[in-house]
């Protein structure tokens, strides 16, 4: 009997031994073999680069019980900011308990790159019946108190002079769900009570620096504005949109009020509106595509032409300008007046 409980428990000791748990908890076995990735194999000075570790025996992560080593010098944890241009050579080492794995090694190449001023684009969709929506208008307020790097477009929907009909795909594409809804870079909404989080829009205008930068020239005369919109490319980009807009300043007209805002009246009585969507000057409200080359130091310009309709007043009209990614998200904007030349916002 007791041979029998010693080949048992002799046994239950290689089961046990010829498994590991990965770091999700999971039984697998132990991995021969190890695979390094990374979120990116090309990046510029300042881009975070991420890094993971899969095992050949197991689909889970192995990241967090690995090592990895940038040019040969060990890291802490699996990001690294790289401080110059030039190839990176990356691996990763992950202990198995009885011996250590060695991954094949990764080239990531950091090219040189143009840093640009930062902007936040805030799509507000709202209405002048909408008693909910002056909610978002203060937190617009507010944000631009804070930082004069906020752009702002504010999409009038239904029963409300300044409706824009043209909004339903960009409305379809965010899946807007009701209005108020307000857009941070086309991909965010903005929380709800937006003037509770407008450090969630001002923070949009800080941190790693785009690497695109666009300059708008405007020129009105009578009613015809012409838009030349520049873009710089401070790397190498694919998949591009750019969205124009024109939009309308200080339109009085009386706003539903459900809220504690503007002296909390049931109707603000002359509410002036600013930022409104008059015109999509681009082909697409999600965007036209930008042609020609979009590599480092390249340029794309492009001119669009809006004739202001008699119910618009050409002193109050502003430009905008937005570049997209394939992901929807807005990359970097910029805003211009009537007769503007503007220079490109190099950091």
């Amino acid at each position: 009997m007791k041979k029998i409980l010693l080949l048992i428990a002799f046994f239950s000791t290689l089961i046990f031994t010829s498994c590991s748990s990965d770091e999700n908890g999971n039984k697998s076995s132990k991995p021969t073999t190890i695979t390094i990735t990374s979120n990116t194999l090309e990046a510029s000075i300042s881009e975070v680069l991420t890094f993971s570790v899969m095992g050949n025996t197991s689909n889970s992560s192995l990241t967090s019980n690995s090592i990895f080593y940038v040019n040969g010098v060990q890291i802490t944890g699996n990001s690294y900011i790289p401080t110059s241009n030039g190839i990176l050579d990356v691996y990763a080492t992950y202990s198995t308990g009885s011996g250590v794995l060695t991954s094949a090694t990764i080239q990531i190449t950091i090219a040189p790159s143009i840093n640009f001023n930062k902007r936040v684009l805030i799509e507000d969709f709202t209405g002048t019946w909408c008693g909910y929506c002056p909610r978002v208008a203060y937190a617009i307020e507010q944000v631009n108190n804070q930082t004069t790097d906020a752009t702002v477009v504010a999409i009038h929907r239904g029963s409300d002079p300044y409706n824009f009909t043209g909004a339903t795909a960009l409305e379809t594409q965010i899946n807007l769900q009701g209005y108020p809804t307000a857009m941070l870079n086309r991909t965010t909404e903005w929380s709800y009570p937006e003037p509770s989080y407008i450090s969630q829009a001002v923070n949009l205008t800080s941190g790693v620096n785009p690497k695109l930068g666009l300059a708008l020239t405007t020129s009105t005369t009578g009613n015809t504005s012409t838009v030349e919109v520049k873009v710089k490319f401070g790397k190498a980009f694919s998949d591009l949109k750019v969205v124009v807009y024109a939009l309308e300043d200080n339109l009085i007209y009386n706003q539903t009020n459900y809220t504690a805002y503007y002296g909390g009246t049931s109707t603000i009585a002359n509410f002036e509106h600013d930022h409104v969507l008059r015109a999509v000057l681009s082909s697409s409200i999600l965007g036209e595509s930008i042609t020609g080359n979009t590599g480092y130091n390249d340029e794309f310009t492009k001119s669009f032409t809006y004739t202001i309709p008699s119910n618009v007043n050409s002193a109050n009209v502003r430009f905008v300008a937005v570049v997209v990614n394939s992901s929807k998200k807005a990359l970097n904007s910029r805003e211009a007046g009537a007769n503007e030349t503007q220079s490109l916002e190099i950091e």
